[in-house]
């Protein structure tokens, strides 16, 4: 017999038993091993579904037919946060610089950073806008109403401070004042006052002497010819127009104005467009989306003026003047001596309580329907000229009110500004409240982010500052 050709070895039952149950064992560790591994990758590709595609598609709101996504709603919170953290550190700067005087910036950057610090009211404001803008692509789109690229790049432009055709030029617009001349009827209600102008005659004219030709200082004279000085010619009498007035003759400076170009080229703009880019990426919100915020802009300005077409650019005002006591006993006793002839102006100087126009005899000037208390306001525009009421209760007191005239006047710009965007909003608010088809799914307020978040070293500042400028202890 070889020396290698050993007898096989005989393995017992016992061996045999252990041998199967330890493959048992290895397998199921590796069954197990396998199956933690899978739910692992399937709760990692779980989130990551949920995170990038599920979450992000989950709708918030509808409005009709549109639907206003998670992505879309967190990019606009994000952008607002950052635009209003920017502006709170602005405020603060300004604060800085101004110190005690400027006061009214601090508060500015303490009213931001607390708003910021109330995240499910900033949402809930930033998804009612996006509600809103979807009204208004709605309304536009059923007037007719359209943006052109144009008018969406100048404005982009100019948000950035570029100006490729130059800036515009301010002009300044005349507003046309009312001054009516008092007719008989209010010459017998009061005593006007007479105001002299300057194309009043003077009782005395005053001689004026002019100065000798070879007195003038020739370097003088072209020094004010390079600035463009002009000087009034002298009318046929050897006076001026202001002469003629009783006003001292002056000189009239004409500027010269030169135009500027701005040191702002188009790569610069692209550049900062990049720059915008980067920054808001990490919000998801880029140049397209600040292009669709500009151009509901153009088309809420634009339906501002369409729904507002017919608001004429002037009001009505009422002059007038009243007596104001504290009881209704008062009241009817002054009304009973006036009715007896009793003189308004005297009687308003004794009784009226109100010290700021009694020893004017009442007298409140001009004013609009706005400008009152609507019992106040309502008792005199049903007056006629020169018509008396009777006792007007308002919270002040009781008035015995005559009014004394009545005009158009011509409506300031922001005063017509400002009334065209109250009826617009008004306008929206009707229009958004008879929508029935505007849905809020449960649980939106759980999307809305709260980043980022305001420093907190810059929040304890914000916060510690006294009216000195200082930081107190």
């Amino acid at each position: 017999m070889a020396k290698n050709d050993q007898p096989a070895k005989i393995k017992s039952k016992k061996h045999l038993a252990r041998k199967q149950r330890e493959a048992r064992q290895t397998k199921a560790i590796l069954i197990a091993t396998i199956s933690i591994g899978v739910i692992i990758v399937g709760l990692v590709a779980y989130g990551l579904i949920d995170q990038l595609i599920s979450r992000p598609r989950t709708p918030i709101t509808s409005v009709g037919d549109t639907v206003i996504r998670v992505s879309e709603f967190e990019s606009q919170v994000q952008y607002t946060r950052v635009s209003m953290l920017n502006e709170a550190y602005q405020y603060y700067l300004y604060y800085q610089q101004f110190g005690e005087f400027g006061q009214s910036f601090l508060e500015t950057a303490q009213s931001i950073a607390s708003q910021l610090s109330q995240p499910v009211t900033l949402g809930t404001e930033v998804l009612d806008n996006m509600i809103d803008n979807i009204l208004i692509r709605e309304a536009a789109d059923e007037m007719g109403i359209t943006t052109s690229d144009e008018e969406i790049n100048e404005l982009m432009q100019s948000a950035f401070g570029f100006y490729p055709n130059g800036t515009a030029t301010p002009t300044q617009t005349a507003t046309i004042i009312s001054t009516p001349t008092l007719s008989e009827t209010q010459y017998a209600l009061v005593t006007p006052t007479f105001t002299p102008t300057a194309t009043d005659q003077p009782t005395e004219t005053p001689e004026v002497s002019p100065t000798p030709i070879e007195d003038v200082d020739e370097d003088s004279i072209n020094e004010n010819s390079e600035d463009e000085t002009t000087i009034e010619e002298p009318t046929s009498s050897g006076e001026t127009a202001e002469d003629e007035a009783g006003v001292n003759p002056t000189i009239t400076t004409t500027p010269t104005i030169t135009l500027t170009p701005t040191p702002y080229t188009t790569q610069v703009f692209g550049q900062n467009l990049k720059d915008f880019n980067d920054l808001y990426s990490t919000y998801n919100f880029s140049v397209e989306d600040l292009r669709k915020m500009i151009e509901v802009q153009v088309l809420r300005d634009k339906l501002i003026e369409e729904i507002t077409a017919d608001l004429e650019p002037v009001k009505e005002e009422v002059w007038a003047r009243h007596i104001l006591v504290e009881t209704e006993e008062e009241a009817q006793d002054i009304l009973a001596q006036l009715e007896d002839g009793g003189d308004f102006h005297e009687l308003a100087a004794e009784y009226s309580i109100d010290e700021s126009n009694a020893s004017e005899g009442g007298d409140l000037g001009w004013f609009d329907n706005e400008t009152m208390v609507s019992e106040f306001s309502e008792a005199a525009f049903s007056l006629d000229i020169g018509e008396i009421s009777e006792p007007v209760e308002t919270s002040f007191g009781f008035h015995i009110i005559q009014v004394l005239g009545k005009r158009e006047s011509q409506v300031l710009t922001d005063e017509l500004q400002e009334k065209k965007l109250e009826l617009f909003s008004t306008w929206l608010s009707e229009r958004r409240n008879s929508r029935d088809d505007i849905i809020y799914y449960d649980g939106w307020e759980s999307f809305i982010p709260t980043t980022p978040e305001i420093n907190q070293d810059f929040l304890i500042e914000l916060y510690s500052q006294d009216l000195g400028g200082t930081i107190t202890e």
